[in-house]
């Protein structure tokens, strides 16, 4: 009939066109000293992603990585200089709906960078869960979790302070696992230290550990049995990400899974893993994967050749928290539960609400998008600097059609 409407088109999805992207570095002080295998760190720096619909109606994200490059190659100055300049021109005017279309004409402008690519996929989704009224997680296919247990990083290096510490966070309910950094000191000291550990805490909390690919095969030979022994439930990333052999043979002899991280960012890389048989359990990052789309397909991956998932971190604040969390609500098979802890980690935060933790879990945050709004306050404190990028579209002049402004602030 003429002019009549099917009750389907209440579902419509609206046109949401990207007007402009904002990216703004920021740095954070963290509560103590952080130790990786590599370095050090008092403050974790994080760039945050604004993307803007012609409706005038915000998405926000971030891109997070551990204190510069040496973790996978990315810092914030480049993800920023690679938003502004390369990805963001390819997204301005297109509907951010269109996501496989989208990631694809992020893939073809740069290679690699998925730590920027991530921080502008959780603005788009969280800009299309505010424009649809909808919780990421639902536009995913639907939440089967509403918390995360989480195992908070000890990283001081001292065994004392990290048994108190750990016992604090048990009494605030704000843990329910830990998980010692390792590699930093001599092989044996390291071994000493966490045993230690482990023994004072094996009674009331779960107990892992993270070499970050400092141990050689012979190290891990030695080392594993005797972390073992104390009651050690998890190792991760005990070898260098390329060697995917030494991980089979090491857990054909350990009394504990080997958790693979550096070694699996993409689904091509969980595929080989599996067809050799590496990992037990496989820590999934949205930051490392290029985004909770990607990160979804090593997921798929992992469970099909068996393998458990395990939630990892790059110390986000609550905003890239939040979103890592939609993602995570969607995921089965998480018997360790994950590291989602950076927001207990900095001093301060830049959201109008931090998330949540009670009885050793991370909780899934309410609303729509991601759930988390930024406060400007903070962000205006903790900006780098007061100069940023917007790249936006602009009409031309008779008829020129749509042209790219970028403008600093």
């Amino acid at each position: 009939m003429s002019g009549s409407r099917g009750p389907w088109e209440k579902y419509t999805v609206p046109d949401i066109i990207i007007r402009d992207i904002e990216s703004i570095i920021v740095d954070l002080p963290l509560r103590r000293l952080q130790r990786f295998s590599a370095l050090a760190a008092q403050r974790q720096s994080l760039v945050v992603i604004r993307i803007r619909s012609t409706d005038g109606i915000m998405g926000v994200g971030e891109a997070s990585i551990p204190s510069g490059p040496w973790w996978g190659g990315e810092s914030v100055e480049t993800i920023k200089s690679i938003a502004d300049i390369y990805l963001a021109p390819v997204l301005i005017g297109q509907r951010a709906t269109d996501m496989a279309v989208l990631r694809a004409r992020m893939d073809e402008a740069a290679f690699g960078n998925s730590f920027a690519k991530a921080g502008l996929e959780m603005a788009l989704w969280d800009l299309i869960g505010h424009t649809l009224e909808q919780p990421v997680h639902a536009l995913l296919g639907g939440k089967v979790r509403d918390s995360l247990n989480v195992a908070w990083p000890l990283a001081t290096g001292d065994p004392r302070q990290e048994i108190d510490e750990a016992l604090a966070k048990l009494e605030a309910g704000e843990a329910s696992a830990f998980k010692l950094k390792m590699g930093a000191v001599e092989l044996k000291q390291d071994v000493a230290r966490a045993c230690e550990v482990t023994l004072a805490l094996r009674d009331r909390a779960g107990i892992r550990v993270d070499p970050n690919e400092r141990w050689t095969e012979v190290d891990a030979l030695w080392a594993i049995p005797r972390l073992a022994e104390v009651g050690v439930e998890m190792i991760e990333q005990p070898l260098p990400r390329e060697d995917l052999d030494g991980p089979v043979r090491l857990q054909a002899r350990a009394a504990m899974p080997i958790m693979l991280d550096e070694s699996i960012r993409t689904p091509h890389d969980m595929l080989e893993a599996a067809k050799k048989g590496a990992g037990a359990l496989i820590s999934l990052k949205i930051m490392k994967s290029g985004g909770m789309v990607p990160s979804r397909a090593v997921a798929d991956v992992a469970l099909a050749a068996g393998a458990a998932l395990y939630m990892g971190t790059f110390l986000e604040s609550s905003l890239g928290t939040s979103g890592n969390m939609q993602f995570c609500a969607t995921l089965p098979h998480l018997p360790l539960g994950g590291e989602l802890v950076g927001p207990m980690l900095v001093a301060d935060d830049i959201t109008e609400e931090p998330v949540r933790y009670m009885d050793g879990a991370l909780q899934l945050p309410k609303g729509n998008g991601i759930g988390a709004r930024i406060d400007e306050d903070k962000l205006k404190s903790y900006r780098r600097d007061r100069a940023h990028t917007t790249v936006t579209a602009s009409t031309g002049q008779g008829g020129g059609g749509t042209k790219l402004a970028v403008a600093g602030e």
